[in-house]
């Protein structure tokens, strides 16, 4: 009698205790609760780690590791230790970790303090969290996550996949959130006047947190997460009216600033060259004519992975068609569409079909250029036209390319899985520009689209198949120095190395 009395008393102990925790979510969550009036702020600040406005960080990680996924390239030597030449300077490559470890972390444990964590604002907190973490596992490999504290950013790392795996639990618990007090209080936008993506609202939050689950599940083969998020109640970014971007306001456009103010960015000959051979609508809302002499009235991409030139050598190649209040993207509905495409070629249960999505994404994108009618069936149904080749360069045979692929835009059930994958990718890459990380990130992961190779590799023999490029960024410095027993122990996730030649499991091994 004694133990059934015990049981009892637990059972309503633990019933009472879950009750008490639903109870707090809610509470937490509705409008009469007070808040610490910074928080708005701060997870502004942390915003600004999916996609750098401020000129310095676009530069140092958006533009010159985001190089490395064949939209730009840089047209200054900076002294000759560059990432398009496989020998970045170890302050600069440790830049990415570095820069998002410290503007992320400093901002989530305060509001994890002020809220309790729990609320929309700390499910917030947690989705910023994720998106901004996935951008440095993407480039780096295996990181710190699960134990990262207060005050303790030099703890142990969490094996790839795990890190993923927790991200698509912060983002899963974020879209949940932010939905639900999206529909309970569709009046209240609290975060209106801090951001400058979606001004506050959470419906919208809720929607890139799917997308970018839908994106995680693709990159890791994770059926289970990829046909979650598809179905999830916000639903996905599938309209451009939904698309995630940044308007940079008074501080420009950085791509815009680096290219026609600094001269320290050009747009790179890959995606010239495969675009022209498409002959592609968006090319003149993407690129500028080139300024060299006798080539005026011409697009001419300039070949990446020089070692060594003059900036004014190089100055007359396009560049970025960009006004400095031309936003940023974030997330965009095409990108939707092409990640369902790729799941139904897995075979994963989502809507739609595999020629269905490519082809709305396709759309989506010429649409999101103001492009419609038959110059979209046109474009859908062209079967001949293929990528050119980098010919006729300016500064001579040296940068010219000629190139193996011959895909083309229109969808051929005939040409098999890995054809239509390829056809996938080209139009995502073409889509998503000018998002270079995440171009790398596909790059390394499917081998598409054939970026021209670096002209010098000046790895020291690191990398030895510059066609692949890096494979990762080593781990900074500072982890060597300030972390160093876990730093040795993340050696051995990698498989006891720490190079740019390092495959990451999700990537492509041949």
């Amino acid at each position: 009698m004694k133990n059934i009395v015990k049981l009892t008393c637990l059972f309503v102990a633990g019933w009472w205790m879950a009750g008490c925790t639903a109870n707090y979510e809610k509470y937490n969550t509705e409008p009469y609760v007070t808040y610490d009036p910074s928080i708005p702020a701060l997870l502004k600040t942390m915003m600004e780690r999916m996609m750098y406005v401020q000129q310095n960080n676009s530069q140092m990680v958006d533009q010159m590791v985001g190089t490395l996924g064949g939209y730009f390239t840089l047209s200054n030597r900076w002294g000759g230790q560059n990432f398009d030449t496989f020998n970045a300077s170890d302050e600069w490559n440790a830049i990415p970790y570095n820069e998002m470890f410290e503007g992320i972390y400093s901002n989530y444990f305060r509001i994890e303090e002020a809220t309790n964590a729990s609320g929309h604002y700390w499910a917030m907190a947690r989705l910023l969290r994720g998106a901004v973490m996935m951008r440095v596992a993407d480039c780096y490999g295996p990181i710190p996550y699960s134990q990262v504290s207060k005050g303790e950013f030099y703890v142990e790392y969490d094996p790839l996949e795990e890190v993923y795996l927790a991200i698509l639990d912060d983002l899963s618990y974020a879209a949940t959130v932010l939905y639900t007090y999206s529909q309970d209080y569709p009046a209240l936008f609290p975060l209106s006047g801090n951001d400058d993506i979606f001004d506050g609202n959470y419906a919208a939050w809720a929607r890139l947190a799917n997308s970018l689950s839908l994106r995680v599940a693709v990159r890791t083969d994770n059926r289970q997460a990829g046909e979650s998020a598809a179905v999830h109640p916000a639903g996905l970014i599938t309209a451009n009216s939904h698309n995630a971007t940044v308007d940079p306001k008074a501080q420009g456009n950085p791509y815009q600033l680096a290219s026609a103010s600094w001269g320290d960015l050009r747009v790179n000959s890959s995606i010239v060259d495969y675009m022209l051979g498409y002959g592609d609508p968006r090319c003149e809302e993407y690129f500028m004519n080139s300024t060299f002499n006798g080539y005026t009235g011409q697009m001419i991409g300039m070949r990446s992975g020089t070692a060594g030139f003059e900036k004014s050598d190089v100055a007359g190649y396009s560049m970025p068609n960009l006004q400095s209040g031309s936003h940023l993207p974030l997330f965009l509905a095409a990108e939707t569409s092409f990640l369902l495409a790729e799941a139904c070629l897995k075979g994963w249960n989502v809507p739609g079909t595999a020629q269905s999505n490519y082809e709305d994404g396709v759309r989506l994108s010429l649409e999101q250029y103001g492009i419609t009618g038959s110059a979209i069936t046109d474009y859908l149904a062209d079967d001949t036209s293929t990528p050119n080749n980098h010919s006729g360069d300016p500064r001579g045979s040296l940068y010219n390319y000629t190139r193996s692929t011959d895909i083309t835009v229109k969808w051929d059930d005939t040409d098999g899985d890995q054809k239509n994958l390829e056809r996938i990718i080209t139009q995502k890459w073409i889509a998503n520009y000018p998002m270079g990380l995440e171009a790398w990130a596909e790059f390394r992961r499917t081998g598409y689209p054939e970026l021209a190779p670096t002209i010098d590799n000046l790895s020291e023999g690191v990398i030895t198949n510059t066609a692949r490029g890096l494979r990762r960024l080593r781990y900074p410095y500072t982890e060597r120095n300030l972390n160093r027993a876990n730093y040795d122990k993340a050696l051995a996730l990698l498989g006891g190395t720490d190079n740019e030649s390092v495959e990451l499991f999700w990537a492509k091994k041949n």
